[in-house]
């Protein structure tokens, strides 16, 4: 029969192959599903999950496209597979980010690219939310049998690992105000069992996002609560805190940002404190980049007082803005009108003059 290569076994180097075959996408569900180098399963997944996610990006008929169908039989399999690696397990069941799709495409909508990951994942969630809950209680029961005793040994961690990307996808499945109420339920119940961080701070991430009943917002607003109290004023604890809130895919994200800037435990002339607020919200694409271009204000504003604290500090944030040119014409001519008051700024450091200079020509 017909042979498939596994090409670059053992390697971990981000080395990409363009392929001849014929039916490519065909290849990559195979590989997929069945390589036996966890790898070489992870990159050929992400390529089939890419692929997808670009033909809905582009609004076309997936009703005449195989894809679909070879990214829910490979999902289906690695969710299926029998093991204890469940480290690569959860690699291979993860998307690919929105800023490695952008690395793809020559002019970049995030708010589009935001939405076509965010259909793909529910259409995945959907199909599957059977047998994703059903290995999220079988995860669940092992490890609440394993004592109350933390477990850092490779098992143990691979199966929060995988527990949490299961528990993202299921609370994705949140289009109806009976779905929001469950999701918000099941995050709720991690957080408040949860023993560690890793699986706090993941169901922390899912609860920030949820908005709509009050019954929903209650159990968001009462795990921020709840994490900012447990935190005890530790600067570490206290940065995810804020970097969650930042991340968040809320409407009013914004308004929030710039409401946590007076939050007492906030100031500016902490770099840490800054990059899990500030910078993290530069890097909430969708909305850092959403119309209008308050975002690229936002970060401008802030860059202008920073640089006054820390240029280094400023000038990286200012890196935020350098890439206009890849985001179309209305959001460039916003970042790059952003960068020229910047570079008009008097005083100016040198630091900071450097980047939004170069990022100008």
């Amino acid at each position: 029969g017909d042979v498939l290569p596994s090409v670059l076994r053992g390697f971990s180097a981000p080395v990409k192959l363009v392929g001849s075959s014929e039916d490519e996408e065909k290849d990559w569900a195979f590989l997929a599903a069945n390589d036996s180098d966890g790898f070489n399963r992870w990159g050929n997944g992400q390529s089939l999950y890419a692929s997808l996610i670009f033909q809905t990006l582009r609004g076309e008929q997936l009703s005449d496209s195989k894809t679909p169908e070879y990214v829910f039989e490979a999902f289906q399999r690695t969710l299926a597979l029998d093991g204890d690696d469940y480290s690569i397990q959860a690699y291979a069941m993860v998307l690919p980010s929105e800023s490695t799709l952008a690395e793809e495409l020559e002019v970049v909508d995030p708010v589009a690219l935001h939405k076509a990951r965010g259909d793909v994942k529910k259409s995945i969630a959907r199909k599957f939310q059977t047998e994703i809950r059903a290995k999220y209680d079988e995860l669940t029961s092992a490890m609440q049998s394993s004592g109350e005793d933390f477990q850092v040994d490779a098992t143990s961690i691979g199966q929060r690992s995988l527990r949490n990307v299961l528990l993202d996808y299921l609370c994705a499945v949140n289009e109806t105000p009976e779905e929001r109420d469950a999701a918000s339920a099941l995050a709720m119940e991690q957080f408040e069992s949860s023993y560690g961080m890793t699986d706090r701070y993941a169901a922390l991430s899912c609860l920030v996002s949820m908005d709509g009943e009050e019954s929903v917002v209650a159990r968001r607003e009462a795990a921020l609560q709840k994490f900012y109290d447990d935190a005890a004023g530790d600067a570490l604890v206290l940065n995810k805190w804020f970097g969650a809130q930042a991340l968040a895919d809320l409407p009013d994200v914004l308004d929030r940002v710039k409401a946590l800037t007076e939050h007492p435990e906030f100031t500016l002339s902490n770099p840490n404190r800054c990059r899990s607020l500030i910078s993290a919200f530069s890097m909430n694409s969708a909305h850092f980049h959403a119309e209008g271009g308050e975002g690229y204000k936002f970060i401008g504003e802030t860059v202008t007082k920073v640089d006054k604290l820390n240029p280094q500090m400023s000038s990286r944030m200012g890196g935020s803005l350098i890439q206009w040119k890849r985001y179309g014409e209305e959001r460039g001519a916003s970042m790059k009108a952003e960068l020229q008051k910047l570079a008009d700024m008097k005083p100016i450091s040198n630091d900071l003059f450097e980047v939004v200079s170069r990022g100008l020509k």
